[in-house]
């Protein structure tokens, strides 16, 4: 009987080696076609007409305004256009992981969160598994400094807008985009962008960062779906709950791969979100589908035994509120054309098994800045040089998402790796802890988990794990809420 029930998750084990060989393949490909180089072209010594532009960055938020930021840097001249007026909200997490603090502190942005008091260094941290393990600890210490901060996206992207502002960009806010799509110039290699009012902007490059529904990528045909993936946020008003963590994900098994998390802002304000994942059949995110989402938040805060003892019986909590999601480049093939590069969420650059989008849109913002720069001083705007773009985001973080897809389905399937890593956390305390966070926020791959010596520990887990469940019947916490 053992051995029949052991045979039952021997899919697990061969699943995470089978993704892991193909995600490392994915990721050697990448990086050895890394030697696309900019091409020279016939603007190199062209002068802009007046009034124009080097770049028309359509979409002010993470991605856009980083853009935007080091094209001014550098020298260019930009245009960066946003429907909104700035501060606006954004619904997501707020989770700011490691790679996108180091770009904001290198803008001097970070300083000015820190000094108004707007970001929350997350120090105790965790999760709790699908059967009930929890393990929360302290990562700040072991990894030198946090493994993400939370800022709200109303502080986070007037941070960064202001600061591309204040550095040069055109910032045009309340500028949204007409329904006739922007007007490209072959002659003259110039697009033209108009608004509902009828103003226009023109300039040498076109860049898509209007989200992620991009009605400007799903008009001009470059994403060919809507976003699959959805999220919600609820703010939980400090000294009314009894958290006394900073961050932990909490992935009840209904919802796989999806999850929901809470995370401490300033002033003891709570971010309570929750994600969900696309996964298995079309439209679905494994069991569940996006008309789920307000079922799940509410039942979350209500109903299950960890959240509802974190958060207490007198906590203020605000209405949901909920954003679309576009993982893994999802509807959008390609994110470069002639004289055009489409960025962050607009090109499906959130992490396919966490959700997190904020560090590869800034990421990505930064690695589209690089090589427009080099465009310019090489006059060669042509498919063939913004190509480079696409490879240089896929080899910063793009290699990634095909081990994400394949996580976020082993999850789903096996929910018992999830228990295995709360078991070995259990087991040796911060430091698996600290290789958990490093990989899921993007500062180590995800094949990082096939090292021997994190997969061999995590095999021996799995083990243990299987054991307690198939063979000893320890009880499933969720189910019975011994908490």
């Amino acid at each position: 009987m053992s051995l029949d029930r052991l045979r039952e998750h021997k899919g697990a084990i061969a699943g995470v080696l089978g993704a892991g060989l193909a995600a490392t393949a994915i990721y050697y490909i990448a990086k050895k076609s890394y030697s696309i180089k900019v091409r020279q072209g016939r603007f190199r010594d062209v002068s802009l007409p007046e009034d124009t532009y080097d770049a028309v960055i359509v979409g002010a938020g993470p991605s856009g305004s980083t853009c935007a930021y080091y094209l001014t840097k550098n020298g260019a001249k930009v245009a960066l256009i946003d429907k909104e007026t700035f501060p606006r909200d954004k619904y997501c997490g707020d989770a700011v992981c490691t790679p996108a603090l180091n770009i904001l502190e290198d803008m001097g942005v970070l300083k000015e969160l820190v000094d108004n008091n707007e970001a929350h260094f997350a120090d105790s941290g965790g999760f709790v598994s699908p059967s009930g393990l929890a393990y929360i600890g302290q990562s700040q210490e072991k990894l030198g400094g946090a493994a993400a901060c939370a800022v709200k996206r109303t502080n986070l992207d007037k941070r960064i807008a202001w600061k591309a502002r204040d550095t040069g960009a055109d910032l045009r806010e309340g500028f949204e985009v007409g329904k006739q799509n922007p007007t490209f110039d072959q002659e003259e290699g110039l697009w033209t962008v108009s608004s509902t009012e009828g103003k226009e902007v023109k300039g040498r490059m076109l860049v898509i960062a209007d989200g992620a529904t991009s009605k400007l990528a799903m008009q001009m045909g470059y994403c060919t779906e809507p976003p699959k993936g959805v999220c919600s946020r609820a703010f939980i008003e400090g000294g009314t709950h009894n958290v006394d963590f900073d961050g932990v994900c909490f992935y009840q098994r209904e919802s796989l791969p999806g999850y929901s998390a809470i995370f401490r802002h300033p002033n003891d304000e709570l971010n309570f979100c929750y994600y969900l994942i696309p996964c298995g059949k079309d439209g679905m995110c494994g069991d569940v589908s996006e008309a789920d989402l307000k079922r799940l938040h509410d039942g979350a805060l209500k109903s299950d035994p960890f959240i509802s003892k974190a958060i207490g019986p007198n906590a203020k909590i605000e209405r949901m509120r909920a954003a679309a999601l576009r993982l893994g480049s999802q509807g959008v093939p390609q994110s470069y054309d002639d004289h055009l590069i489409i960025v962050g969420d607009a090109a499906g650059h959130i992490d396919p098994l966490t959700g997190e989008g904020i560090h590869t849109a800034m990421m990505g913002g930064k690695a589209a800045a690089d090589t427009i720069l080099e465009m310019r001083e090489c006059g060669d705007f042509s498919a063939a040089s913004t190509r480079v773009y696409q490879q240089r985001w896929m080899q910063l973080f793009g290699h990634d998402f095909a081990y994400s897809k394949k996580g976020a389905e082993l999850i789903y399937k096996y929910p018992i790796l999830l228990d295995a890593c709360a078991n070995e956390m259990a087991r040796v305390g911060d430091k698996m802890m600290v290789r958990w966070a490093e990989v899921m926020t993007n500062m180590r791959p995800k094949t990082y988990f096939l090292r021997p010596d994190v997969a061999v520990p995590l095999g021996f887990a799995l083990l243990r794990e299987w054991w307690a469940q198939k063979v000893s019947g320890r009880p499933d916490k969720y189910k019975t809420g011994l908490i």
